[in-house]
């Protein structure tokens, strides 16, 4: 239930044409094109704000967190490096927040 709402939210902050699909476990990955990289930064904290909200689940609220790494497929890139990239650039991101921010998982 958490992750199909999560996939709703990150889906309702998209731009037109953008994709979101899950990529296995908790983690989704976004696909939009034509995007500059202020647009890029833009959209992340869209998308961050989005799942801030707690979600209900069997009466309870749960609150999920999310780490970003954003991508740029250049020509001639598969798939698989344009998502192995992005997710290099997530660890980045996670390594650089202060310690009492980091989350396990």
């Amino acid at each position: 239930m958490v992750l199909v709402e999560v996939a709703q939210r990150l889906t309702n902050r998209i731009p037109d044409g953008g994709v979101v699909g899950r990529v296995g476990g908790n983690e989704f990955a976004v696909l939009a094109d034509g995007l500059t990289r202020a647009d890029t930064a833009d959209l992340a904290v869209r998308l961050r704000n989005a799942i801030i909200p707690p979600i209900r689940v069997d009466g309870r609220a749960v609150r999920v967190g999310a780490s970003f790494g954003i991508g740029w497929a250049r020509c001639g890139m598969t798939a698989d490096e344009v998502l192995k990239s992005a997710d290099e650039q997530m660890y980045v991101e996670k390594r650089s927040r202060p310690r009492q921010h980091r989350r396990t998982g």
